[in-house]
């Protein structure tokens, strides 16, 4: 979260302290955010306050896209597909990871699916959210966006992450699809669908 409050101005809340106690569970202190959660306030915002705030989260996700990694290894992790391996891997590597596993999935499952190629090897890594969804939203009394919040599966992952995920997490919340169209960038239809069949029938 301070890398984000260091290189944009997406709103979230500052953070104070990190503490370790025994167990090694940890404790993070950060400001308390004024508003309500978009998820709550939804229901009680005209159409053309959902376009200004979906407008305001697509310019967040851009500056994440404008963000620039180093060549440090990244973190890899099958991102809630069932097995999680945490060794640190070159992040030119971190799309090659992904394959084997959504295709596993996919192919093993099912005996009568079909077989399903690789995403492509030419998707970029880009800084995603990757939990984009109106609980982590919170909106001000002038219907602007105050915070986002919940970082826990942010990090380089390959473009069209965000999409899957926005899609995956998308809740029940009248109209909020639809609204993705505008918050995101362009879709990755392709991939959305082969992951969705992946977590499906992995569970």
């Amino acid at each position: 979260m301070r890398y984000i409050a260091n290189n944009t101005n997406i709103p979230i809340p500052q953070i104070h302290n990190i503490e370790t106690h025994d167990g090694g569970t940890k404790s993070i202190s950060m400001d308390y955010i004024e508003g309500r959660t978009l998820e709550n306030a939804w229901l009680d915002m005209v159409p053309s306050r959902k376009i200004a705030v979906a407008q305001e989260l697509h310019g967040f996700i851009l500056q994440l896209r404008e963000l620039r990694r180093d060549s440090n290894p990244t973190r890899r992790g099958n991102a809630r597909l069932k097995s999680h391996t945490r060794e640190f891997m070159p992040s030119s590597d971190l799309i090659a990871h992904f394959n084997p596993h959504l295709i596993l999935k996919l192919d093993s499952s099912n005996p009568i699916m079909p077989q399903h190629g690789p995403f492509g090897p030419e998707d970029k890594l880009v800084f995603t959210h990757g939990d984009i969804a109106p609980r982590n939203i919170i909106i001000d009394e002038e219907g602007h966006v105050a915070a986002v919040l919940d970082w826990e599966y942010a990090g380089w992952y390959p473009v069209w992450w965000e999409f899957v995920k926005a899609y995956e997490f998308c809740n029940d919340l009248p109209g909020w699809s639809a609204y993705l169209s505008i918050i995101l960038p362009p879709s990755h239809a392709k991939e959305y669908m082969s992951f969705a069949l992946a977590t499906r029938f992995a569970r």
